[in-house]
This record gives structure tokens, sequence and C-alpha cells, in this order.
């Protein structure tokens, strides 16, 4: 009998399988605020003892993590790494703990159901919609760091590059979270209001952030649907941000209010994900968007969509990109009234 001739590793496949037991492990370590304790480099021992753990596991746990290269080890004693430091210590600003949380709760959902969605379909009723604000109060309260650590920089940056910026005097954040987005951008601009909008659980989480950061003599919140109520109007740029999904089939109405509610020569950026390649890339997204699509929405964003509307509601030129993030490519669609 001769052995079957292999011409593939199957390596990437058998690592899928394994990425579930390391995440495990790192949501395990964010639970217990394993980081905390590891600011200075101690044994396993004592962080045994503190938590009141099993000293030969929690030596073992600590040397997974360390594999991982989410912490480090020398000479017996563990300790964090620059990383852990700045997004794992609670008591960090950057501090992605609740976030990263919140995010595998949400993973798990679709495990725990996917195999009965895709056997028997979305069940006759399910409320997906996200009309109704008090579900995202403290997701977007935990996802502030992930904002100011990466999507926030590049945005304000890409906003600042504008030949409009230096003489726009106001903008509009529309699905505009906590406000992270406008407090920057407004604070990398000498004079320039700017409004954010959002249904009222939400916008009470932003009233907070702009407070915290001194920035309400600058910054409104309005409360309301975008689609259904006034955004007002005179602004010179418009933005939005992970926020067009739940209104995919609203894009034309959506972006003619906007045209209408910017002055001449205003400025529409929005910030989303592009789904390419027949609807399998970005993997980042693709995967995420599950628990949303297996209940019978259509949640995913195909490139070139925002384009093609901002252009039907009267834009008269729109450019497009690509911008590579830490979590995942976003794409970025500026248009011009």
């Amino acid at each position: 009998m001769k052995l079957p001739e292999i011409k593939n590793s199957c390596a990437d496949i058998y690592n899928l399988i394994k990425v579930n037991i390391q995440s495990n492990i790192l949501i395990a370590a964010i639970k217990w605020k394993i980081f905390d304790y590891l600011v200075e480099s101690v044994s396993a021992q004592t962080v045994a003892e503190k938590l009141q753990f099993h000293p030969r596991n929690t030596e073992l746990f600590l040397n997974a993590l360390a594999g991982m290269e989410i912490i480090q080890k020398n000479n017996g004693l563990f300790s964090n790494t620059e990383k852990s430091a700045e997004f794992l210590v609670s008591k960090r600003p950057e501090y992605l703990g609740p976030f990263f949380l919140h995010v595998h709760r949400w993973q798990e959902q679709i495990g725990l159901n996917m195999e009965t969605l895709i056997e028997n379909g979305p069940p006759d009723e399910m409320n997906m919609n996200r009309a109704d604000g008090t579900n995202w109060a403290d997701s977007i309260r935990n996802s502030a760091a992930y904002h100011y650590g990466g999507p926030v920089r590049y945005i304000t940056q890409i906003i600042r590059s504008l030949p409009e910026f230096p003489s726009m005097k106001k903008m509009l954040d529309i699905g505009g979270g906590i406000g992270i987005y406008t407090i920057s951008v407004v604070s990398n601009h000498p004079d320039m209001k700017g409004v954010v909008f959002e249904q009222p659980p939400v916008a009470a989480v932003a009233r907070e952030f702009i407070r915290e950061y001194d920035a309400e003599d600058r910054i409104a919140v309005m409360e309301g649907n975008y689609i259904t109520d006034d955004i007002g109007d005179s602004y010179d740029l418009i933005f939005a941000s992970a926020t067009l999904n739940f209104y995919k089939d609203r894009f034309n109405d959506i972006f003619r209010k906007v045209y209408d509610a910017l002055n001449p020569g205003g400025v529409f950026i929005t910030h989303q994900d592009g789904i390419k390649n027949e609807r399998t890339k970005p993997i980042y997204h693709i995967s995420e968007f599950l628990s949303y699509e297996f209940y019978g929405r259509d949640f995913a964003i195909e490139q070139g969509l925002i384009a093609d509307s901002m252009l039907q509601s009267g834009f008269k030129s729109v450019r497009s990109f690509t911008q590579q993030s830490d979590f995942g490519d976003m794409d970025i669609d500026i248009g011009r009234k």
C-alpha cells in the first residue's frame, strides 16, 4: 500500500483551530486583570498569592501568555510588554480590556448559534435594528481607547490634509458615537465648531467625553435619528464612521440629506468597511458581520457602493481609497459638493 503524497501544508488550517485556545487564554487574563500585576517584574508565585490562585497552574498560564508574546518572561520573572502595558493595564487611559471583552462576547454568540442558523436560517422574528441606541451606549463607551488608539489619528490627518480644511468653520459627525473624532478634528483647527449627532442614550455618553476633554464651548450634541430627524445645515464638513451599515438600503436618501446640509464646496467623508472579492475579503469584516448577516440583515457594504451613491445624490466628485488600520482595512470616500 502506497502512502498518499502530500503536496501542501495544513499548518494554516491547523492554526485556525488553535486560535480559539489562545483567545480564551487572553480573555481570562483580561477578566482577572493579570496585566495590572505585571507592571513590575514578578514571579508566578507572587501573582498566584495576590489572586489566590493555584501556584503551578498560574505559572503555566503565564508561560502561555509569554509564549503568545503578550507578556514577557526573563530569569523566571514575568512582566508586561510595551503593548500589554499600554492597552491591557486597567488604569491606563488607553486601556482596551472592556472593548476586547465586548468583541469576544459578540464573537462567542456567533459560534453558539452558527450551526443552527446555517442549517435552518434566521428565526421568523428577530430585532436587529440599531434604532434603539440603548444597546450601544456601553459598547461605545468601552470602545473609546480603540478609536483614539488608531482610527482617530489617521482620520484627523486625512481631514487636516484637505485643501478646504483651513477655511472650515463647522462640522457634523452623524452617528458620531462618543464624539472622539469631532474632538480630535476640532482640536486641530483654530476655530472650527463641531456637532455630534447621536441617539439619546449614546448622546449622553458623548456629552461625558466632551466635558472630559473640555470641549463644550466648541462641540454641541444633537439627539435623534439622522434618517428621520433634521440634522441641521450650513456645515463645511460632514463625517460618518462605521454607521452606514445599518441603513444600507437608504444611502441615496441619507446622502441627499447630507448634500443639502452642506455649504457650497462642502465635503462629506465616510469611513466604512469595503467588502470585495465577491464578498470574501477582508476576512476581518466578513467574520465580524456574520452575527448580523446570519439573522437576515444585509450588513456588509461592497466597495464602490458609497461612492456611486454619493455621485447619484449630486456630489460633483468622489475620491476613494483604502486605509490600513490595526483592525482591518477601511474604505475612505470623500465627496465634494
